[in-house]
C-alpha cells in the first residue's frame, strides 16, 4: 500500500478526524483485555479448587488412573518451566534489559497498537501519522495508572504489589515511545517533502517537538545504569517530565487532550494519596561502629504501625522534610535543600516493634545526596531529627507461605529484607522448614542484626557468610581504626552462636550449588520450594541460576528477587 500526501476537503477532514478518535478509543479501552483474561483465569483456578473438595468418582482401572495422573502432572510441569522461562532476564551489551516475559507482552501489544494504526488510514500519508500519535498516547491513562504507588486499583484488583504492577508500566513506555517515535520521524519526514520545515516554529508544532525532547530525557534517565548513577537524577526528570508531557501535549493536540486529562487526574490524585499518608516521624541516627551503616530509629504513629507489621519485608520512601535540611546538608543555603523537596528514596524496614512503635532502617552510606544527608545527621551533636517517610510497599509474605520449604538468600545490607521476612514467615509456620543464607563483607555489617534479633545468637537457620576479609588481614584491621571495635564485637557474638556457624567457619563466599541443592533434596520429590533473594546482580542470578535446574527437573518452586531497579 503506497501512501500519499493526499488534500482532503473539510468533509474528509471531518470524517478522518472520526475515525482517528474511534481507534484512539478502541486502544485504550483494550487495555481492560489482560485484565480481564487475569481475572477469568484466576476465575477458573478458583472454581477448579472448590471442585476439587467435592467427591469424584476414582476410575477403577490402574491404566486410567495413571493416564489421568500423568496427564494433569505434565501440563502443570509445562506450565512451571514456560513461566520460568519467561522470568528470565535478557541482557544486552551488560546491561539487564527486563524480562523475556515483558518482551514478549510488549511485542505482543506494540503490534496490536500497530494494527490499529493502520486500519482504515487507505492512502493517506498524514491519517497514519496522527494516528501513531494519538494511538500512543491513549495509553498514557493506563501508563500513569500502572506507575501509581498509593492507590492503585489493579494492585487490589489483580491482589498484586506495586512493584509487579510496575514493571508493566515500563513496558508501556516502551511501547508508546516506540509509537511516538515512528510519529515524529513521519511528521519530520513529511516537512521535509513539502518544504515545510520552517513549521517546526509553530507553536502547536513546537510543544509537540519539546514534548518529545522530554520524553527522550526522561526515557534515557529511567535507563538502570543513570538510575544507579544517580537516583537523584531519574527521580527529579521523571517527576517534573511526567508533569510536563500531559501539559504540552494538550496544546499540541486536541484530540489527545481526554486522554491527557485522565493521566493528569490520574498523577495528581496519587499525589495528593501518597501525601496524605506520608507521616512526619521523629528519628533517632546510630552509626554502626566499623562499617559505612547507618541505623534509623523511627517513631511511628500507633494508627499506622499496623500496616507495616503486616507487611515484613516492605519498604517506605523517605524524604527529609524542610526543617531538617539545615542539619542535612553541608550547605543550607544552597540549592541542594531544594533539591530534596523532590527526592524520596527507598528504603527497607528492617524491623518493627509494636510495643514502641518504632521502625528499624538500616542504609549504606553510598555517597548519593541522601545517604550523605542521612550520614550528616548521625552526629553525635543532632539527637533527633523529623523524616518524612512514606509506605509501607509491597509485601511478599502471601507468595511464599505456600511453600514448606523456603531457602532465602542475603547479600550485605539485603538483609533487611530477609531477616523480617524469615522471622514472619517462622512465627506464621512453625512446620514450614526455613533456611537462611547471609553473605557480609565484614563482620561488623551484622551487628545490627543482632542488636535487633537477639534470637539470631541461637538460631540454627541462620547462616552468615563473612566474604571481604580473611585471615592475617582481618586481624590486622581489627587491630585498627574503627573497624576494631565492630570485628571484636561481631566475634565475641560469633563465638556466642557455640561455633556452629562461626566467622572461622564461613569465611568464604557461599557455595549457591551446594545450598540451594540441598534446599531441593531435604523438601522431597513433592514439596513446594520458596526461594528469596535479595543482594548484589550477581548473587541473585546465581540463585536463579541453580534454582532453575530444579525447576527443569520438574520441581514446583516460588522464586522471589527483590530489589529497586530488578
Amino acid at each position: 500500500m503506497g501512501y500519499k500526501f493526499l488534500d482532503l476537503n473539510e468533509a474528509e477532514k471531518i470524517a478522518r478526524r472520526e475515525t482517528l478518535w474511534k481507534y484512539a478509543v478502541i486502544a485504550e479501552l483494550s487495555n481492560l483485555i489482560p485484565v480481564v483474561i487475569i481475572l477469568l483465569f484466576r476465575l477458573g483456578k478458583w472454581t477448579s479448587a472448590s471442585r476439587g473438595g467435592e467427591y469424584e468418582t476414582i476410575p477403577s482401572s490402574p491404566v486410567v488412573k495413571k493416564k489421568r495422573s500423568e496427564g494433569s502432572g505434565q501440563w502443570a510441569l509445562s506450565v512451571r518451566k514456560a513461566k520460568w522461562w519467561l522470568g528470565e532476564d535478557v541482557v544486552a551489551f551488560g546491561t539487564v534489559m527486563g524480562q523475556r516475559d515483558q518482551w514478549l507482552v510488549g511485542t505482543v501489544w506494540a503490534s496490536w497498537l500497530l494494527l490499529l494504526s493502520f486500519l482504515e488510514t487507505g492512502e493517506d500519508y498524514l491519517h497514519l501519522t496522527k494516528r501513531l500519535g494519538l494511538v500512543a498516547v491513549s495509553q498514557y491513562p493506563l501508563q500513569y495508572l500502572l506507575s501509581l504507588k498509593s492507590l492503585n486499583p489493579l494492585c487490589y484488583l489483580l491482589k498484586s504489589s506495586h512493584d509487579r504492577v510496575n514493571r508493566w508500566h515500563r513496558v508501556s513506555a516502551r511501547v508508546t515511545t516506540f509509537l511516538l517515535y515512528l510519529h515524529a520521524i513521519l511528521y519530520l519526514n513529511f516537512f521535509i517533502q513539502t518544504s515545510r520545515l520552517y513549521r517546526l516554529a509553530v507553536p502547536i508544532v513546537f510543544t509537540g517537538v519539546l514534548a518529545f525532547v522530554f520524553l527522550n530525557t526522561l526515557i534515557t534517565t529511567a535507563l538502570r545504569p543513570v538510575r544507579h548513577f544517580s537516583y537523584r537524577l531519574f527521580f527529579i526528570t521523571h517527576l517534573t517530565f511526567a508533569i510536563s508531557i500531559p501539559f504540552l501535549i494538550l496544546i499540541h493536540a486536541p484530540p489527545a487532550r481526554p486522554f491527557m486529562i485522565q493521566s493528569l487526574l490520574v498523577f495528581f490524585i496519587d499525589l495528593v494519596s501518597r501525601k496524605m499518608d506520608t507521616v512526619t516521624a521523629a528519628t533517632t541516627f546510630s552509626t554502626i561502629p566499623g562499617t559505612n551503616l547507618i541505623k534509623l530509629s523511627v517513631k511511628i504513629p500507633q494508627r499506622k504501625i499496623n500496616r507495616f507489621h503486616s507487611a515484613p519485608g516492605s519498604h517506605v520512601y523517605l524524604n527529609i522534610p524542610a526543617a531538617a535540611r539545615h542539619s542535612a546538608t553541608s550547605s543550607p543555603t544552597s540549592i541542594q535543600t531544594l533539591l530534596f523537596e523532590f527526592l524520596f528514596n527507598p528504603f527497607t524496614v528492617a524491623s518493627v516493634s509494636d510495643s514502641q512503635a518504632e521502625l528499624t532502617l538500616v542504609a549504606r552510606h553510598s555517597g548519593g545526596p541522601m545517604t550523605s544527608a542521612l550520614a550528616r545527621c548521625s552526629k553525635p551533636s543532632l539527637s533527633t531529627i523529623p523524616l518524612n517517610i512514606e509506605g509501607p510497599y509491597g509485601n511478599p509474605l502471601s507468595t511464599l507461605s505456600s511453600a514448606s520449604n523456603i531457602l532465602l538468600v542475603a547479600g550485605g545490607i539485603g538483609s533487611t529484607f530477609i531477616l523480617p521476612l524469615y522471622f514472619a514467615l517462622r512465627s506464621e509456620n512453625l512446620q514450614t522448614k526455613i533456611t537462611v543464607i547471609w553473605a557480609v563483607q565484614t563482620p561488623g555489617d551484622a551487628t545490627w542484626a543482632f542488636e535487633t534479633y537477639p534470637s539470631l545468637l541461637n538460631d540454627d537457620n541462620i547462616q552468615i557468610f563473612v566474604t571481604g576479609q580473611s585471615g592475617s588481614n582481618q586481624e590486622e584491621t581489627r587491630s585498627s581504626g574503627s573497624d576494631a571495635e565492630g570485628g571484636t564485637e561481631m566475634g565475641q557474638m560469633f563465638r556466642r552462636r557455640g561455633g556452629k556457624y562461626t566467622t572461622e567457619n564461613n569465611r568464604k563466599r557461599p557455595d549457591l550449588a551446594r545450598i540451594v541443592d540441598g534446599v531441593f533434596r531435604e523438601a522431597g520429590e513433592v514439596g513446594k520450594v520458596g526461594v528469596a533473594v535479595c543482594g548484589p546482580g550477581g548473587m541473585a542470578r546465581g540463585v536463579r541460576r541453580e534454582t532453575g535446574k530444579w525447576v527443569g527437573r520438574g520441581r514446583d518452586v516460588v522464586f522471589w528477587k527483590e530489589g529497586f531497579g530488578f
